[in-house]
């Protein structure tokens, strides 16, 4: 009885690898990206009223399709871009002595991303769902802002602020902090993680792929010369809405 199964098992798994087939290929798409904060009462200020800010990706694709290609395992190596805007019209209500604000005030986030998505296909659309992990490259923090104060003050700021992504503590604490630039410090958690899940439509070559990422990892740093900042004292995630065009040079 036991060797009728063996075989039976061994004759499934040599259909499934009969049918299966590994696809390659490239993506671009563009990226609606913000970061979800919520910080405690004592750090308030560190908390940006933040709005999506439209960023781009792009990377290889590997699809693995089993089981006469109903499933797939899709990953690959992605670069992404993340970030957010800063909504003024948020933080003039926010902040009492501001009167009136206006420019730009972004931060971008920068990637190498590894997705792995499970893909179910029905017909030519599918529904994807999966793990992904990052890793920080480095960043950007732009401010480009005349600011008008209550007591008549008029202040513009002009800078570029470079964001460092670490793996570990950072060697600050929290008065080192300049509340000016709106960031907690010019770092970042360097490892992001999260889940996708999204859904697409093949044309040939072609997939048309729309996502949603919610990042899991706070992307805040540990502070090693201030043992009493808990970095959940101002959680910080990435969540991303995505549109991508894959192209498969082997035709599905």
């Amino acid at each position: 009885m036991k060797q009728k199964l063996l075989g039976f098992f061994l004759c499934i798994l040599s259909i499934q690898v009969g049918t299966a087939q590994l696809k390659f290929g490239i993506k671009m798409g563009v990226t609606a990206t913000d970061v979800n904060m919520n910080a405690v009462t004592s750090l308030n200020d560190l908390e940006l009223p933040t709005a999506r800010s439209l960023n781009y990706d792009g990377g290889i694709v590997l699809e693995y399709e089993f089981m006469h290609n109903m499933l797939s395992i899709r990953s690959g190596l992605d670069f992404i871009q993340k970030g957010f805007n800063v909504n003024l019209d948020q933080a003039k209500e926010k902040y009492e002595d501001l009167k009136e604000i206006s420019g730009d005030w972004k931060a971008n986030f920068q990637y190498l991303q590894i997705p792995v998505n499970i893909v179910y296909h029905i017909g030519k659309f599918n529904i994807n769902a999966g793990p992904y992990l990052a890793y920080g490259l480095g960043g950007e923090e732009i401010q480009d802002l005349k600011m008008v104060f209550t007591d008549g003050t008029i202040q513009n700021v002009q800078q570029d602020i470079d964001l460092e992504a670490v793996f570990g503590d950072v060697e600050e604490n929290l008065s080192d902090i300049d509340l000016d630039t709106g960031m907690l410090i010019q770092y970042f958690n360097g490892l992001d993680y999260g889940i996708n899940v999204g859904a697409g439509f093949s044309i040939n070559k072609l997939t048309f792929n729309v996502q949603y990422q919610q990042g899991l990892s706070n992307i805040t740093p540990e502070l090693a010369n201030d043992p009493d900042f808990n970095p959940s004292d101002l959680l910080a995630k990435h969540n991303v809405f995505s549109f991508e065009i894959i192209y498969f040079f082997k035709k599905p």
